[in-house]
């Protein structure tokens, strides 16, 4: 089976994957040093019922490697990106190896996305022993020393099954990226750990599987790991750490039967454990949702790591505390990439972002191995680094750090401050919101035509246009303004919806106008006219407009990741600065 190449949004560069069967996705990842192929058994046995889709590692194969020092969080944002990009919608997602690790940190971070989870020879909290083990290998791989009999010796048995199936592992080994394994490696000894704390969060069924005689993915851990997880359930099997591959048809049976499980809470009641109720009480992603619709700031907090190297982080979860004495807070996940050098930092600075400074929000917001050779800064009086152009920033001590669920506090006290007269940016809903260019979009009056981008899970209100095609709902606006004829967009199409953020702007010179399209969120109902309708490649061909077809398939395209952002341009060409969440 060949595989196919596709490109990412930025910063990921190529996908790499082999795809098979059709009906319900099934995404397989592998691990380390591994490639898609390394699935072949389960790809040729579960395409039968499933469209299955293994994809190349970044790193491995075909698929671009991620920056070096690029933690596990990082490989989850590429993994978000590319089902956002292959279109997947929910999927069914196993992991191997550290496969297993990523397809954790899915689970967690974008429950939404996720139908079922396996983890295949997984880790899960090492005890010292190994971690010291594994990170001293992850040391030596950095250094450019990779041993790669040493995991044959350990994945494999003297059996005839493990024999071939070693010959096929050190084929795929010797063809690894020297530099994506050691990303990768170093990435999985950091990450077993990770996020550990939060298997009780997974509201769907999980399946922990490994082999008997695994001396690092243990029968002890996948145990753990399913009892962590309210519907979780183990299967130990003959072998190593290879299982896939020396017990294929034993881990397709194991497969067969997690796919065939109620994929709903509701639906799996009779087998959750007793304290399922209470965990999954709250559905995480309505939380998160709940949460983003509080309009925030954007800010970047900024300090050094134990080598004096700046760093630096995208974050909304700011707010002053006291004047006497000025403190102000910020929250850092417990998985970032940060957390050790921040907590155990003399300070840390509070960047307030302007209006203009959505490229920034997104350069700190996204792996980078130099996120401040893109912006210009300087050092603050208390020490930490300050970016210039913002609408303000707080230079502070750090005060206190407070342990708070996934997230630490981070309490600094204010030792030096500047404000300007920039108008800040704001976050709400996944999308920035920068009400400045918005009024003055708005006053430009003259011919000014609106739309509404009514969403509803995943699907968008489109209507006839009155020429065979399909246009979103639109019209001109009069002098009651903007704000009133997107009112009557929603009125008109009978339902209850609530008038969104601008998601773009554009000068239509061709036709003499200016567009502002509304992102509005509709709830459950039918509309008078039209109907919601999946951005599918066919759908958007129906899109006659081309300026507007160009808006819907950037909608398409950012509606899987939940994070837009703002359009500025005419109906040819402009800016867009897209986000992605990450520490």
């Amino acid at each position: 089976m060949m595989s196919t190449t596709l490109q990412l949004s930025d910063p990921f560069g190529a996908l790499s994957y082999r795809e098979a069967g059709s009906g319900e996705p099934l995404v397989l990842i592998h691990g380390v040093g591994m490639q898609s192929a390394a699935w072949h058994p389960q790809i040729e046995a579960l395409s039968r019922s499933h469209h299955v889709l293994a994809l190349d590692m970044p790193g491995h194969g075909g698929t671009s490697a991620l920056p070096r020092g690029s933690d596990l969080p990082d490989y989850v944002a590429w993994l978000h990106a590319a089902l956002a990009a292959l279109g997947t919608g929910p999927v069914n997602l196993a992991g191997h190896s550290m496969g297993a690790l990523i397809a954790v940190g899915f689970a967690v971070e974008h429950p939404d996305l996720l139908r079922r989870v396996a983890l295949l020879n997984g880790v899960f909290r090492r005890e010292a022993p190994a971690r010291a083990a594994v990170t001293s290998r992850a040391e030596e791989i950095q250094k450019g020393q990779i041993d790669l009999e040493t995991p044959l010796k350990r994945w494999f048995g003297s059996s005839a099954a493990d024999q071939k199936a070693r010959q096929e592992v050190a084929g795929w080994l010797s063809e690894v990226d020297p530099g994506g394994y050691a990303t990768a490696y170093r990435a999985f000894a950091r990450g077993d750990a990770t996020y550990a704390g939060r298997f009780g969060g997974i509201a769907c069924p999980l399946l922990a599987l490994t082999g008997e005689d695994d001396p690092n993915s243990t029968p002890a851990m996948a145990q753990a790991m399913a009892e962590a997880a309210p519907y979780g359930k183990v299967e130990i099997l003959p072998g190593r750490h290879m299982v896939n591959l020396t017990a294929a048809n034993a881990v397709n049976t194991s497969l067969t039967r997690w796919l065939a499980r109620p994929e709903t809470a509701a639906q799996t009641n009779q087998e959750a454990k007793p304290m399922a109720k209470d965990m999954s009480a709250l559905d995480p992603r309505a939380l998160r949702d709940a949460f983003g619709t509080f309009m925030t700031g954007v800010t970047v907090v900024t300090s050094h790591d134990v080598d004096g190297a700046p760093i630096g982080f995208t974050a909304n979860s700011f707010t002053s505390v006291s004047l006497d004495p000025p403190l102000v807070l910020v929250c850092l996940a417990n998985s970032s990439r940060n957390y050790e050098a921040l907590t155990k930092a003399p300070g840390f600075a509070v960047n307030i972002l302007a209006e203009h400074q959505k490229d920034i929000s997104n350069t700190f917001a996204r792996p980078s191995e130099d996120r401040f050779a893109k912006v210009d800064w300087y050092t603050g009086p208390h020490g930490a680094p300050v970016l210039t152009g913002t609408s303000a920033w707080f230079d502070c001590s750090m005060h206190k750090t407070v342990p708070a669920g996934d997230h630490v506090i981070l309490i600094g006290k204010v030792e030096a401050f500047d404000t300007s007269t920039a108008p800040g940016l704001g976050y709400a809903r996944g999308a920035y919101v920068t009400p400045a260019a918005e009024a003055e979009a708005l006053a430009k009056g003259a011919k000014l035509v609106v739309s509404a981008l009514v969403e509803r899970s995943g699907e968008v209100l489109l209507v006839d246009d009155g020429n065979g095609g399909l246009t979103l709902p639109q019209m001109e606006v009069g002098k009651s303004g903007a704000s009133a004829a997107l009112s009557q967009l929603i009125e008109t199409s009978g339902l209850s919806a609530d008038p969104g953020f601008i998601y773009s702007v554009f000068e239509d010179a061709a036709r003499e106008h200016q567009h502002i399209s509304f992102l509005c969120q509709a709830a459950e109902g039918a509309p008078k006219q039209g109907c919601f309708t999946a951005l599918t490649p066919s759908t958007l061909m129906d899109i006659a407009d081309p300026a507007m077809r160009i808006m819907l398939e950037r909608f398409a395209k950012e509606s899987h990741m939940g994070n837009y952002g703002v359009y500025f341009g005419n109906q040819i060409s402009g800016n867009v600065r897209k986000i992605v969440s990450g520490s």
